[in-house]
């Protein structure tokens, strides 16, 4: 069995344990309610409570529970063992919307049986001369959803709408970025997108070149890439070896010695990508992988954008896999936060501030 197998078995489980849990806490357990609401008179202070299912939650319940906490762990390390890229996108905007739908149920519907349980049992116990002995809890359930509701959704919210931090895994970037680095991305530099699917309803600005734009990669968009803007709508690019074109004019960039710990067989340059000003990687001699670019002579389709990265040898970008359309946008990056080198090392703020 594949991992993509394994993690879609785990996520038909959690699927269906989420069901029959919530099917027994809104709709069997009402129903057992209604059930046995005439019985009151006859049920003592210690059957009401088990009696009802509004307030104790039954096997069934306490079952799903304990099932869907043992199917997210056995998720996690599914996770972790094949390393597979989770849409946490997706994930939070179901778990958001879930929990939203569970606690509109209890408003509306289970919060106000339980105030009728407690006046028709509590009632029919006091006429007895036996005191309530109906807790007025939430079944787990509704308990979590309520709890859990507003953190997912003012998350969902400030990752959708605001900002979202990112870690850079790979070196495309460099020198800009480094392996380690956590980022910050500006989700409404470019307008407001509908989670997930990407697409815009509220416009605020444009892409502009230069921009480095996180974006879900075309090919598998369940993975985000981050790269530079090099080429608009409707632009012309020509890409031979390490010189750029851009509508006829070539991109300025100038040697620079980066520092002292440059090695004989790297370079580096300032470039000039519209407004932004940033150092590029080559590297020379057998370190390059040149042999492996190829030729570009492209114009940038109508909603689409054209990105490389920095270190411009070593980079997996539009020379090799096409355009990235508008709806894969996921933000600006606008600053780094903190740095942390692979392995067991502690978060340093060295390289914190703005990116250009």
């Amino acid at each position: 069995m594949s991992s993509v197998d394994v993690l879609t078995l785990l996520n038909v489980a959690i699927a269906a344990i989420m069901a029959v849990w919530a099917l027994d806490t809104f709709v069997l357990q009402p129903f057992r309610f209604t059930r046995i609401a005439g019985q009151a008179p006859r049920l003592d202070a210690v059957a009401i409570p088990a009696a009802t299912g509004l307030f104790a939650d039954s096997p069934l319940s306490r079952l799903m529970g304990q099932a869907a906490g043992l199917a997210m762990l056995l998720y996690l390390v599914a996770v972790v063992i094949f390393r597979l890229d989770v849409d946490f996108a997706l994930v939070l905007v179901l778990a958001t919307f879930v929990s939203g739908v569970f606690w509109l149920l209890e408003l509306a519907y289970l919060r106000r049986l339980r105030q009728q349980a407690l006046a028709t049992f509590g009632k029919g116990l006091e006429a007895r001369g036996i005191a309530s002995a109906i807790p007025p809890q939430q079944p787990v359930l509704v308990e979590y959803s309520v709890s859990f509701f507003p953190v997912l959704f003012a998350v969902l919210v400030v990752r959708s709408f605001l900002a979202e931090p990112f870690t850079i895994p790979s070196g495309s970037m460099l020198p800009t970025l480094q392996i380690g680095d956590y980022i910050l991305v500006n989700k409404y530099a470019y307008g407001l997108r509908v989670p997930v699917l990407g697409d815009k309803f509220v416009s605020i600005g444009e892409p502009q070149r230069g921009d480095i734009m996180v974006f879900r990669y075309p090919v598998h968009p369940e993975e985000n890439f981050i790269k530079r803007l090099v080429g608009l709508p409707g632009d012309h690019v020509v890409v031979d070896g390490q010189k750029v074109t851009i509508n006829g004019q070539v991109v300025q960039n100038a040697p620079e010695h980066f520092s002292p710990d440059s090695e004989s067989w790297e370079l580096y340059f300032r470039e000039q990508m519209g407004t932004h000003q940033h150092l590029k990687r080559q590297l020379v001699g057998d370190d390059s992988n040149a042999p492996d670019m190829k030729y570009t002579d492209v114009i940038v389709p109508a909603g689409e954008y054209f990105m490389m990265g920095d270190n411009r040898d070593e980079s997996d970008d539009s020379r090799y896999w096409g355009f990235v359309p508008d709806r894969n946008i996921v933000g600006k990056a606008f600053c780094i936060w903190i740095h942390k080198e692979p392995g067991w090392h502690l978060p340093t703020l060295g390289r914190d501030g703005i990116v250009n």
